[in-house]
């Protein structure tokens, strides 16, 4: 089942839609995504881990720097060695 929704949004977010070949997919993904987080969020909360947007922020950075090549490598060895 579907529901039709009426929303505003910002200029920029807009132009985003604009260029999707489907926004309402694209807007499904992003709800998701935010579903996702709030799962996420809420399942470290149990387990006494608070999130804060400054840890977030960390791990964003942390996580935009490629893996590197020998790291990769090794990575394939050690799992060629337990197979």
């Amino acid at each position: 089942m579907t529901v039709k929704r009426s929303v505003s949004l910002p200029d920029d977010v807009a132009q985003w839609l604009d260029q999707q070949p489907n926004v309402s997919a694209a807007i499904t993904a992003a709800v998701r995504v935010q579903m996702a987080r709030g799962h996420l969020d809420e399942v470290l909360r149990q387990a006494g881990i608070e999130a804060t947007e400054a840890g977030r922020a960390r791990w964003r950075e942390r996580l935009s720097t490629p893996i590197p090549a020998e790291a990769l490598a090794e990575g394939r060895r050690m799992l060629g060695r337990a197979g």
